[in-house]
């Protein structure tokens, strides 16, 4: 399914990301100027880049699924999908060996607190006024910030983007 990395053989396993207690932050090296939005190309594409921008609009944090946690009604085994994109489909019958053996095909119920959610939040920023040419509009880009970087950011603030 879109979206949806599948746990393998290995029934009960609890994936990775559940362990995992800690976000990965790439900080650019000092001597690295900020570029302005309108000189960002293809040719950028795979490189770490610095943007200045101004941050016009800022929409409320909300949860984003990183993985889901189902239980069969049948069986009672535990189910874990890691979810890799902003929509998945959810799985519907028990992968579980017991419900195969037993040829039932077993329901499969989300369990919301056995989830892993993080905060997620959309921005848009814009090019700085003084770096739009005369005549010209001004071009934006909406950015998403997730994990710890959510909250930091307020309309009117002028930032460096680094991805």
């Amino acid at each position: 399914a879109g979206g949806v990395a599948p746990l393998g053989g290995d029934e009960g396993r609890l994936p990775p990301s559940l362990k995992r207690r800690y976000e990965v932050v790439f900080v650019p090296s000092a001597k690295q100027e900020p570029m302005n939005l309108r000189q960002v190309k293809a040719k950028h594409i795979g490189q770490l880049v610095i943007m200045k921008c101004i941050v016009t609009r800022v929409n409320d944090v909300r949860p984003l699924m990183q993985v889901a946690t189902y239980t069969c009604d049948e069986c009672g085994f535990e189910i874990y999908q890691e979810v890799t994109s902003s929509t998945f489909t959810p799985v519907e019958q028990c992968p579980s060996s017991r419900c195969k053996l037993a040829g039932k095909a077993g329901q499969l119920h989300l369990q919301t607190r056995g989830c892993k959610f993080q905060k997620y939040q959309e921005v848009k920023v814009q090019e700085l006024a003084e770096e739009v040419p005369m005549g010209s509009i001004p071009r934006s880009l909406d950015i998403q910030l997730k994990g710890e970087l959510t909250r930091s950011v307020a309309p009117g603030d002028v930032i460096d983007i680094t991805g």
